[in-house]
């Protein structure tokens, strides 16, 4: 897989269906930083069209120095990701921190945003935001991977997905910890999303933009989603019924063709 050096950090990556000629979608994940996060979008929408993923610095295979994490930061890896492959614009899709990048890079680096749909994300910090990665950072610090992990489930799933779902969400819980990286990068990454703060940039987006959100997200709830609608000119607010934070993977074929309908109505 290739590999690019973006500020000094190496970011890992891959392209999947390189040789369409369609233009690209670049699936960015939320905090977890992986480009695992996607299981249910890449290969669909490879079918399609050139599906870009990487993994953020400090996580996966991208490497992890200390002392390099911002948001801003992490939107210049994906624009140093999309240099290196070659790619002029595409059209981005994150999620949770993917959505906090690409508000960075529809607001700095605007012709390399040709859509952008920033799902379960928010535009700044309030009390609730900071409460819950400041206690989340505490817990992963003083009580490590393991409980960090099993708790944010509770607050990341649906809770009737939760229980539905519940031996392969310990599964993955189970993998994610194994492969986890040092407590203490992560808490930096925890740190760069709390300090994430666009409320007084969202204006400047000239990017189609498409919010959304399910209405039962309990850690960034759907007034975060009308926050970024008011302020991104022109954008437009999806509400999933139903689906957690991850309603990409609870209701992976309402959220794809959510998608695809918007990255399509776009792609001229």
């Amino acid at each position: 897989m290739p590999i690019v050096n973006s500020g000094g950090v190496d970011i890992d990556y891959e392209i999947l269906n390189p040789d369409s000629s369609a233009n690209p979608v670049f699936f960015i994940s939320g905090l977890n930083g992986t480009r695992d996060s996607w299981p249910l979008q890449a290969e669909p929408f490879s079918k399609e069209r050139p599906v870009v993923l990487h993994d953020h610095r400090g996580t996966g295979k991208s490497a992890k120095p200390p002392g390099v994490y911002s948001v801003e930061n992490m939107a210049g890896d994906v624009a140093a990701v999309m240099d290196h492959a070659g790619i002029a614009s595409a059209h981005l899709v994150g999620s949770s921190t993917g959505g906090a990048i690409i508000q960075v890079l529809a607001i700095d680096h605007p012709a390399r945003v040709k859509s952008a749909a920033i799902c379960s994300s928010w535009p700044g910090p309030d009390p609730f935001f900071v409460r819950q990665f400041t206690m989340r950072k505490k817990i992963l610090l003083e009580m490590g991977w393991e409980d960090y992990t099993r708790l944010a489930s509770i607050s990341l799933h649906a809770p009737r997905f939760f229980t539905d779902n519940f031996e392969r969400i310990e599964e993955k819980e189970t993998l994610a910890i194994r492969n986890a990286p040092p407590a203490g990068i992560m808490a930096e990454r925890i740190d760069a999303i709390i300090a994430h703060d666009q409320l007084a940039r969202l204006g400047r987006i000239t990017a189609p933009t498409l919010v959304a959100v399910a209405r039962d997200d309990a850690c960034t709830p759907p007034y975060y989603a009308d926050q970024l609608a008011e302020k991104i000119p022109g954008s437009r607010l999806h509400l999933f019924d139903w689906g957690g934070h991850f309603v990409y993977l609870a209701r992976p074929e309402e959220f794809n063709d959510a998608i695809r309908a918007f990255i399509e109505e776009n792609d001229g």
